[in-house]
């Protein structure tokens, strides 16, 4: 056989139906398996931040604290995209999404307790059973540091509580 009997040879399999088949083939599970080494855990920014961790304790290392962003961070990030998504402005006076809008929780706000602490103490009403569970929780959050409640003003929050908790009651029987 001469060198152009070869070349030719070539060409005519690389034209071949079987050979484009194969060579599509090749193509396809190689983008398959790129596609699933781009998704695999390895490149999930926590792990590799778990993995680093690992390493500086077996290293005895000081470990180095991971990057993490609160709840309310990633809820108010979400809330003011799409708030300017429709072209709306959102209040930055706060810096937080309001947490409610229930007279409890304004009635709360405006002595100076802190959103989060609000968020508990409204979640804990809807978890009791009777008005005494509910003044109770209200009396628990009196003590508990930066709510500043007495007296009169302890009173009306339990009062506020308990006439919301009768609300959300009424409304989850109908």
């Amino acid at each position: 056989m001469q060198f152009t009997e070869i070349i030719d040879l070539i060409i005519e399999f690389v034209q071949s139906p079987i050979f484009l088949f194969a060579f599509g083939m090749i193509i396809v599970v190689g983008a398959a398996r790129l596609a699933t080494r781009s998704k695999s855990q390895s490149g999930v920014p926590v792990m590799k931040q778990m993995r680093r961790m690992t390493s500086e304790l077996d290293k005895n290392k000081e470990v180095s604290e991971p990057v993490v962003r609160s709840r309310q961070d990633i809820i108010t990030q979400k809330f003011n995209s799409q708030m300017q998504a429709i072209g709306l402005e959102p209040a930055t006076s706060s810096g937080y999404v309001p947490v409610s809008h229930t007279p409890l929780a304004r009635f709360l706000i405006e002595r100076g307790v802190h959103n989060d602490t609000v968020s508990a103490i409204l979640a804990g009403l809807m978890e009791e059973e009777n008005e005494t569970d509910v003044q109770a929780i209200i009396d628990a959050a009196a003590d508990t540091p930066g709510v500043d409640l007495t007296g009169a003003e302890l009173e009306k929050a339990k009062q506020l509580a308990v006439d919301e908790w009768n609300n959300v009651r009424r409304f989850r029987e109908t």
